[in-house]
């Protein structure tokens, strides 16, 4: 179709969730069918990237350096936290309407294989909040349920939260093997956090 063309389809096919033929009806969408469209995409996207920044705290998504709604919201428990590898993941469990804590977002997790290690997560962050808040009573891992999850739920057991006075309980009921909890439905996540089981 074009070099241009084929440019757009390849940067779209970068997108999560988008395979080849997503993304070519998308890229003929923005280019062809509706160019007005993609000028306002554009225009979206730029101011975006200007304001758009991590949440201080628990690094989820804010706005201009600030804190995100969910840490500056007084109504918000503060008893514990749920510590999730995505910003997705938030929007997933405030979807499901289990949750009405606070969060702390990782970035990631453990995963040797891909060279990433606990400097490349927000693992001092989150000891950093649990040594300086003693409200926290308990870490909620909504973490994903494979074996770079569980080593990452290891780590923060052992490492994080060792001879700190915090309870420690991971879900998983209802999530199956390998999947991402940015994936899974409501009701889903909803049963998950409810039976969470002690880890520690």
């Amino acid at each position: 179709m074009g070099e241009h063309f084929e440019k757009l389809k390849g940067a779209l096919r970068k997108l999560p969730g988008l395979g080849h033929r997503s993304a070519e009806r998308i890229a003929l969408h923005l280019s062809v069918e509706n160019p007005a469209a993609a000028r306002e995409f554009m225009h979206a996207l730029g101011e975006a990237l200007e304001n758009i920044t991590p949440c201080p705290l628990c690094n989820g998504v804010s706005e201009n350096g600030e804190l995100c709604g969910i840490c500056s919201d007084p109504a918000r428990e503060n008893g514990a936290l749920c510590v999730v590898e995505r910003a997705s993941d938030i929007a997933a469990i405030e979807r499901s309407g289990a949750w009405r804590g606070r969060y702390h977002v990782l970035g990631g997790k453990l995963s040797p294989l891909r060279k990433i290690g606990p400097d490349a997560l927000n693992l001092a962050s989150l000891e950093r909040r649990l040594s300086g808040d003693e409200n926290i009573r308990e870490l909620i891992l909504a973490l994903s349920n494979d074996i770079e999850g569980e080593a990452t739920c290891h780590y923060i057991q052992t490492k994080i939260a060792a001879g700190k006075s915090v309870g420690i309980t991971r879900i998983g009921f209802g999530l199956p093997s390998g999947s991402q909890l940015g994936f899974a439905d409501p009701t889903t996540i909803k049963s998950a956090l409810e039976a969470r089981r002690k880890l520690l």
